[in-house]
């Protein structure tokens, strides 16, 4: 669905600033049959791939809704706003979402444009699933802001992780200038050392360059076993092709944005399947896994043997628990749906994996604890959840990616919290890992 047309009430409000209350949330649209979760990404530009992936999750998890009877009777809808992966844009475009009423949430959005549009949808008391890795927002004390996919703190702790296991000693870094990459360093980098791993060099390179011969040459020479790293595909694109045509057989390790298929191709199907690795958040096998991939199914049978896109599971737990959390508040009302979203996720209560079992326990008046497919959904104080990570590894012919053995949130928290290489490995060993 394309957003909606801005009126001359939005025009002035937006000269008022980003924290201006524009009057207009859920209670807007609650005499009509229908309410909306707006999903707020970039759909445009080099990381459009984000969108699509919240996006997929958000239509599979409409779909169960409705089918369920809705929101506390109303249909839901799933209005799109394009950031562009870009504050400004971002702004405007949740601006043009909240205009017109009936928003009673927003899924999104996923990099910095958070820090443009929170002030917004904290003044209007606006749920926000924030669906991005920004660890500035580990500790935040947002009421409105919840976040059911994991920090790239953690993503990071599981690359270093990985290659651990993986049995490389020494790595280079290279990233792209992107602030969302950035975030994704220091996590990297920490833990990589406090698991006896040697850093040889930092690279932060701009994106979207003609050459990088001197960088990649320096690589190189660097000897490395590993290079941790994340572009976008226009990037890689110009780095592969130069690795390659220099001999390079390094091995890469790259984030949940090296899975998309612009960037396989980009970095060459086959060159991807024999040297790149994709450290991504994932799926918990078990009932809540099974609905969501009999609603992926359903929709995308074209794309079935692809699987779901990057992300898609998190915004299907984050429209579910979200609907959850409107019907044991019996309202719209942000406040009251922030106060009732730990009603729903958190233990103790009744374990439920589907938005109709979960409503018909709701409605039954029984305590539930939603178990979503990326895992369970238990918010901690800041809002924040943990949940399992696992290799990826590109198909040699179709590029489709093949999902390696998971590294659960239990092995990412002892890594997380262990303070010294020895017991670090003592954890990991304890875990029954080496």
């Amino acid at each position: 669905m394309s957003v909606r047309a801005v009126t001359g009430a939005l025009a002035a409000t937006t000269a008022l600033g980003a924290s201006a209350v524009l009057g207009l949330g859920a209670t807007a649209g609650a005499t009509s049959g229908t309410i909306s979760y707006g999903v707020l990404s970039c759909f445009t530009g080099p990381l459009a791939s984000l969108g699509e992936g919240i996006y997929q999750g958000a239509q599979i998890a409409q779909a169960q809704v409705n089918a369920a009877g809705g929101v506390l009777g109303k249909k839901l809808l799933i209005p799109q706003g394009d950031t562009g992966c870009d504050p400004v844009e971002g702004k405007t475009a949740l601006l043009k979402l909240i205009s017109g009423g009936g928003i009673a949430g927003i899924i999104g959005p996923t990099t910095q444009e958070i820090n443009a549009v929170e002030p917004v949808l904290r003044a209007n008391k606006i749920i926000d699933e924030f669906q991005g890795g920004d660890v500035g927002r580990d500790h935040q004390t947002d009421p409105y802001l919840f976040r059911d996919s994991p920090s790239d703190s953690q993503l990071g702790v599981a690359m270093a992780t990985y290659a651990h296991i993986k049995g490389y000693k020494t790595a280079d870094l290279l990233f792209y200038s992107d602030a969302a990459a950035q975030t994704i360093v220091a996590p990297v980098k920490t833990t990589w050392i406090k698991l006896g791993g040697k850093v040889i060099h930092v690279y932060n390179i701009q994106a979207d360059q003609s050459s990088y011969t001197n960088t990649v040459a320096q690589v190189i020479a660097d000897k490395p076993n590993v290079i941790f790293s994340q572009t976008d595909a226009q990037t890689v694109g110009v780095l592969a092709t130069e690795f390659n045509q220099l001999g390079s057989k390094i091995p890469w390790i790259g984030t949940d944005i090296t899975t998309s298929s612009d960037y396989i191709k980009a970095f060459g199907t086959a060159n991807a399947h024999a040297r790149l690795t994709s450290i991504m958040g994932t799926s918990v096998s078990g009932k809540a896994d099974n609905a969501f991939m009999a609603g992926f199914a359903k929709l995308f049978p074209s794309q079935k043997a692809a699987g779901p896109l990057s992300g898609a599971n998190y915004a299907y737990d984050a429209v579910i628990s979200l609907a959850l959390a409107d019907t044991y508040a019996k309202t719209f009302n942000g406040t009251a749906v922030s106060k009732a979203m730990l009603k729903v996720t958190n233990p103790p209560g009744v374990k439920c994996y589907t938005y109709g079992s979960c409503l018909s326990l709701l409605k039954a008046h029984k305590k539930i604890n939603y178990e979503g497919a990326s895992g369970s959904i238990d918010y901690n104080k800041y809002h924040n959840t943990f949940g399992p990570y696992a290799p990826f590894v590109a198909n040699a012919t179709t590029g489709n990616e093949v999902q390696g053995t998971p590294l659960s949130a239990k092995v990412l928290g002892d890594v997380t919290n262990c303070t010294t290489t020895k017991s670090c490995l003592a954890v990991l060993k304890a875990d029954g890992l080496k």
